[in-house]
């Protein structure tokens, strides 16, 4: 198989299994939540909502990062995908937002676990309507990131030429078959001046938001380590199933918000740097592309799996079917 038809082939599977996963993830939070969980599941529900809308993106582009010196892009084929040029420039963008919205959402999940246990009076923030605004953020976030996107990082004739024999080489992909955006930091113009400075201020910027977001969800999780164990010695008053719930959702926060980190800020955090400093990894970028696609596949489960609600009407919703199948067969055999 071509490796642009094996990256293709994963995608689609990691599509399938996250959309599977998240609708799951909703019915059962919005179904079986404790109600010691408060407005964390329409966090949750939320969360899962954009994490579908991204995975939809993602199998009518399937996309392919392309990491080159002094280039990062993110390449469609115009032949797989049922998009004209232009609505694929539109789709690309809205891709990116998502992504840079992730940056903003792991963040909230965690400043709102962290009020919880710290029995924070912001924690009244998430329960009214300011909720909404709290929901606001990350969108607001991605559409900067779609903006540097659409302004700074557009096709060209140049980039078509830097690009044109890798694409054959290596996805046997003709140049003129493909749309992409991303950043070039050596795009010339006329005079041949090199106006790249205002292409890398953007990659800068979004660079300086993943590291954020890692550096965040780092001191959030430890502030929150030691919180919810003064949390749970503090109120004897709760009962053990209170505690434990404390303690499950804790846990699945920091296995899925690992997931992000393994999967998205470091590998496209690395892919930057290294464009930056024109280094480049060949075929081995459009890996990222998967890691990407991966990640909403895999997201939902540290909550299913590790929250014991959820983890038993997980349960019921698979078995309940099968045995009723099974007492109809028994109950009338062929």
């Amino acid at each position: 198989m071509k490796w642009a038809n094996i990256i293709g082939a994963l995608q689609e599977t990691a599509v399938i299994t996250s959309i599977s996963a998240n609708i799951l993830l909703i019915f059962i939070v919005y179904k079986k939540s404790p109600q010691q969980i408060g407005s964390y599941k329409y966090l949750m529900i939320y969360i899962a909502i954009f994490e579908m809308l991204y995975s939809i993106i993602d199998v009518i582009l399937e996309p392919v990062v392309l990491s080159q010196p002094a280039i990062f892009l993110v390449v469609v084929n115009l032949e797989t995908t049922v998009c004209d040029r232009e609505a694929c420039i539109y789709l690309i963008c809205g891709w990116v937002a998502f992504f840079g919205s992730f940056m903003a959402l792991f963040i909230v999940q965690f400043i709102y676990r962290y009020l919880v246990v710290s029995g924070s009076i912001l924690l009244k923030s998430f329960n009214d309507w300011r909720l909404v605004l709290w929901m606001c953020g990350p969108p607001l976030c991605g559409l900067s990131w779609a903006f540097m996107t659409f302004a700074y990082f557009y096709p060209d004739n140049q980039i078509d030429n830097a690009i044109r024999n890798v694409l054959l080489e290596d996805f046997d992909w003709k140049v003129e078959n493909v749309t992409y955006m991303g950043p070039y930091l050596y795009r010339t113009m006329v005079d041949d001046k090199y106006p790249y400075r205002t292409t890398l201020i953007c990659m800068l910027i979004m660079l300086t938001e993943m590291v954020l977001s890692i550096l965040t969800i780092v001191i959030f999780a430890i502030k929150c380590s030691f919180k919810i164990q003064n949390y749970v010695k503090t109120t004897k008053n709760l009962s053990k199933k209170s505690n434990g719930l404390q303690y499950q959702l804790f846990y699945a926060l920091v296995i899925q918000t690992l997931i992000p980190v393994i999967l998205l800020h470091l590998p496209v955090s690395i892919l930057f740097v290294l464009t930056i400093l024109s280094i480049d990894l060949g075929r081995a970028s459009s890996l990222v592309g998967l890691t990407i696609a991966f990640f909403p596949a895999l997201d939902p489960f540290p909550v299913i799996l590790i929250v014991k609600h959820y983890r038993f009407a997980m349960m019921n919703v698979v078995t309940t079917p099968v045995v009723n199948f099974i007492r109809k067969r028994l109950d009338h055999p062929v």
